[in-house]
Order: structure tokens, then C-alpha cells, then sequence
């Protein structure tokens, strides 16, 4: 049995037919308001994941400065392009503690991607 035989035809392995996308939430909820660490925990489970697939979904209500009051449905705003970005120093992903990727100034980088 060769181990390495150039002339066969590679196996392509197609057995993933689909995704399915879990819900994580940040480990302290009490206040995201202030400054500091939000941190996502995804714990030891049974899957594989695809990390170029992840996405972050903002659920949020944009308050006036002024006095905290949200805006009404009438109320015409304009954010800037990728705005929520700008609510970020830096992101890291981390895999067993170790670090695979950090971002800084993300919505630069966000600019030059395309996104």
C-alpha cells in the first residue's frame, strides 16, 4: 500500500449537506453600556465549526445623547458604514486559549475588505 500515490484520484469528501447556526449571548448581560471586556464563551459541544462563517447580530435601540430617549419610527437617522464596528477597539477569536486572530481598528479594515 503506497502511501502517498500521485496517480490515484483524490477523494473529495462532501459528507456536510448543511449548517445550522447557534445563539450565543455574552457572558455578563447586566449593563453593555460600559467600557470593558464582552466576552462569548462557546463551551466544549459536540460540532465543528466554520469560524469564517460566524456573524455578530446587534439587537439594540439607538437612544438620543441628549437626553436617553430612543428615536421614534419617523425619526430619519443615518449611521455611518459599518457602524456597529465602530463600537469596537479590537476582536480577538481565541481556540483553546490560544490566540488565532486579533482585529484592530475594525472598521478600517471592514473599508478594505468590502464589507
Amino acid at each position: 500500500m503506497d502511501i502517498f500515490n500521485i496517480t490515484e484520484k483524490p477523494e473529495i469528501d462532501e459528507s456536510i449537506e448543511e449548517y445550522e447556526y447557534h445563539s450565543y449571548e455574552p457572558i455578563i448581560r447586566t449593563d453593555l453600556n460600559r467600557l470593558g471586556e464582552i466576552r462569548i464563551n462557546i463551551e466544549t459541544q459536540d460540532l465543528f465549526t466554520h469560524p469564517s462563517e460566524r456573524y455578530l447580530v446587534f439587537d439594540c435601540k439607538l437612544v438620543k445623547n441628549a437626553d436617553d430617549t430612543e428615536y421614534a419610527n419617523a425619526d430619519v437617522i443615518t449611521l455611518t458604514n459599518n457602524a456597529m464596528m465602530h463600537l469596537f477597539s479590537n476582536i480577538k477569536y481565541q481556540l483553546s486559549a490560544q490566540e488565532m486572530k486579533v482585529c484592530f481598528t475594525l472598521d478600517k479594515q471592514q473599508r478594505c475588505l468590502g464589507y
